[in-house]
């Protein structure tokens, strides 16, 4: 499909999603009314707690071999006198919601019995410590993005009195969530979560039973809604579950019905509404395929399915670092009126985009069983060969996307944890009564 020109209203200081674009040094309340409508409007499922069994005999041999590479991109890319890792190889700053795929994935190798229990403890108090006394954005919240070397904030306005440029409540919804599954995995590290989170004011990050973000552009403080469907829904989860009140973050505003290739899918109005499969993904491996109205994985998984057969190449769209400039891209399954567009952060659409993500790839390999499935299985590991860690996923032209970066060896992870717990949420796992391994 040729890629036309993204329409809509477009400001420098409007926002929504952070994303960081380094070059690569190295390797309305409303009743539901259609048929997406859903008994249940919680962000949580409510049901009665299971058995779960950790059983590392469900991973097959290249399972482990996609796991050790993702265990080697967070080995590389550490920073002991931060406890912090660097978002993508060969750039040394990262966000809140990179601070959380990092705390994921030391956890989940944890499980995997690719580390021990003294080594994730000490790193996993390392990192809580740093986020305890990290310089915060006007004394309220982290800043956007840090120097993972020194800890302190990075990007614009970075050694002002501002301590940088404002806060992503996204990112910081992320964290929360793995914080949450910390506090749970390890209650002897409650204690150092409660610093971080008595210094934080979390509730400036919430408004009106929404998610508010702040940037500072121009020496001015811009203080708006932040996120868009899909994210939005997932990033509250984390407030959630420290007691926040985001009703309005589960509303039906601003959800218009479309369809894209004769499969019916709900957009955000909104400017700016990026939609990739990313946040459904992490729903259903960190928290659970809840059953909600926003909630499209199956979908979404669906139309990738259909797409890929239409098209003959196999496509998974999804955000991600690149390569090549702009650096970082969302490839969106729909934005602004055109199905399959991938656009830098500033909108501009991206010649020979990636059409196929690993990490979101996989994510979808191991939530899903069907031959579409074992394809997707089969693309990662293939395009993962010649790499000590997962390289970002794969273009248009069949070039590699070589931005080794944090999320995608993350959710690798996360998603073989996932899959060793047969198939249920790290967060159901990390909450039941007793944990039970074998």
């Amino acid at each position: 499909m040729t890629q036309g020109e993204a329409t809509g209203p477009k400001s420098e200081i409007e926002f929504q999603r952070r994303a960081i674009a380094p070059p690569i040094i190295t390797e309305a309340n409303a009743e539901p009314r259609n048929e997406f409508e859903s008994s249940s409007v919680l962000p949580i499922n409510e049901v009665t707690p299971k058995k779960i069994t950790l059983d590392l005999s469900r991973l097959d041999r290249n399972d482990w071999l996609l796991a050790k590479k993702s265990k080697h991109y967070f080995d590389r890319n550490y920073h002991p006198e931060t406890g912090l890792w660097d978002s993508v190889q060969g750039y040394h700053h990262a966000t809140m919601w990179d601070v959380a795929s990092g705390i994921a994935a030391t956890i989940a190798a944890y499980d995997l019995e690719l580390a021990s229990r003294e080594v994730t403890k000490d790193t996993l108090t390392l990192t809580l410590n740093t986020l305890a006394e990290l310089p915060l954005y006007k004394n309220t919240l982290p800043n956007r993005e840090y120097s993972t070397e020194s800890g302190l904030p990075s990007g614009s306005y970075s050694e002002s009195d501002s301590n940088g440029n404002g806060w992503s409540a996204l990112d910081i919804g992320r964290l929360l969530i793995w914080l949450k599954v910390t506090q749970e995995r390890f209650p002897d590290l409650s204690r150092d979560i409660e610093k971080i989170l008595q210094r934080w004011s979390i509730e400036k990050a919430v408004k009106d039973g929404n998610l508010f973000g702040t940037k500072l552009y121009q020496g001015k403080e811009y203080y708006r809604q932040e996120g868009r469907l899909g994210y939005l829904q997932y990033a509250a989860q984390g407030f959630v579950l420290f007691g926040y009140d985001l009703d309005e973050s589960f509303s039906w505003n601003h959800i218009e019905a479309v369809e894209v290739d004769n499969q019916k899918l709900l957009i955000d109005q909104r400017n700016l509404p990026y939609f990739t499969t990313d946040p459904y993904v992490l729903l259903a491996i960190e928290i659970g395929n809840v059953n909600v109205w926003w909630n499209q994985l199956d979908a979404l998984y669906e139309l990738h399915k259909s797409e890929s057969a239409l098209s003959g190449k196999l496509k998974v769209y999804a955000e991600d670092a690149m390569n090549k400039s702009p650096w970082f891209a969302y490839n969106n399954v729909y934005y602004y009126g055109k199905p399959w567009i991938s656009v830098s952060p500033g909108g501009k659409p991206i010649e020979n985009p990636q059409i196929f993500s690993n990490k979101v790839g996989f994510g979808l390999s191991v939530i899903f069983e069907d031959e579409f499935a074992a394809k997707l299985t089969d693309t990662v590991l293939n395009s993962s060969l010649s790499s000590r860690s997962i390289p970002t996923g794969i273009y248009e032209n069949g070039g590699t996307n070589t931005a080794y970066n944090i999320n995608t060896n993350s959710l690798v992870l996360t998603a073989l944890w996932y899959k060793a717990l047969g198939k249920n949420s790290i967060y159901d796992f990390v909450t039941n009564d007793s944990l039970v391994t074998q």
